[in-house]
């Protein structure tokens, strides 16, 4: 039997019909466009202080690099972007690692950009510059020494433990 026969059958049963597909659509659509006490909260991205080198976190779309309060780093902000790891879910005894850290390839000092990297006014913007905190030289992120220190990450972690990105939380 189809639903329109039923309802030939019985008109008066579209009218609960009705109103429980009105009250599901109210109810999602409220859902989806009440506004929520954490509207304002800033998503935030973890940095890496490369004078003193510790982590800190600032909003997420802050532009690489940033100034510190430890000073410039060889001509440059000392601020760059950290991508954080962790073997495993974070818990309390899941030590987190950086990865690697990030910076435009116009950012990087020139005497640290890879050999045959130039910045001039034709080049690509958004090209992007690797490299590990204990490194002193930055890697082109196609490079085979780019490709080595991700390998080492996703290797680092064993075959049996998931490797997570880690963020920090909001503010």
């Amino acid at each position: 039997m189809s639903w329109r026969t039923i309802l030939n059958q019985y008109p008066w049963a579209a009218i609960p019909v009705a109103g429980v597909v009105l009250f599901l659509s109210v109810v999602w659509l409220s859902w989806w466009t009440w506004p929520r006490g954490e509207g304002n909260r800033q998503l935030m991205a973890y940095f890496y202080d490369m004078n003193s080198k510790q982590l800190f976190t600032a909003p997420v779309n802050t532009p690489v690099p940033i100034e510190t309060e430890t000073g410039p780093y060889q001509g440059m902000p000392a601020g760059v972007r950290a991508h954080v790891y962790s073997c495993g879910p974070l818990l309390k005894d899941t030590e987190p690692f950086i990865g690697y850290l990030e910076i435009p390839t116009e950012a990087a000092p020139a005497d640290q950009r890879p050999p045959g990297v130039t910045i001039s006014e034709d080049s690509e913007e958004g090209r992007v510059l690797i490299r590990r905190p204990e490194d002193d030289r930055w890697h082109a992120l196609e490079s085979p020494e780019a490709r080595a220190i991700m390998d080492a990450i996703y290797n680092r972690c064993g075959a049996k433990t998931r490797l997570n990105y880690v963020t920090p939380p909001p503010e």
